[in-house]
């Protein structure tokens, strides 16, 4: 099993300054880095994403992915979580 880091930038629509967006840090358990971007995207209504790096089978095991999931590790307005996995 292989997967990818993936970060989008959401931007809120409420905001008019330079903090007008948050980070969001997924981990996607496909290999294919195309499909993990299309499914990061699909997930949050983003507009654009950053393939950061791939991710160990183990380290994906240890976060609890399993193949076809992806799941939130980091979202800079809540601070480090850990969401349960989604199955597309």
């Amino acid at each position: 099993m292989d997967g990818w880091i993936v970060t989008v930038a959401v931007f809120k629509e409420e905001v008019d300054d330079d903090e007008a967006f948050r980070h969001i840090t997924y981990v996607v358990a496909v290999a294919d880095p195309a499909e993990a971007m299309r499914m990061t995207l699909a997930d949050c209504g983003a507009k654009a994403a950053m393939l950061n790096c791939p991710i160990e089978e183990e380290q994906l095991l240890r976060l609890g992915v399993k193949p076809g999931e992806l799941v939130i590790v980091h979202e800079d307005a809540i601070g480090p979580i850990i969401s349960r996995p989604r199955r597309h």
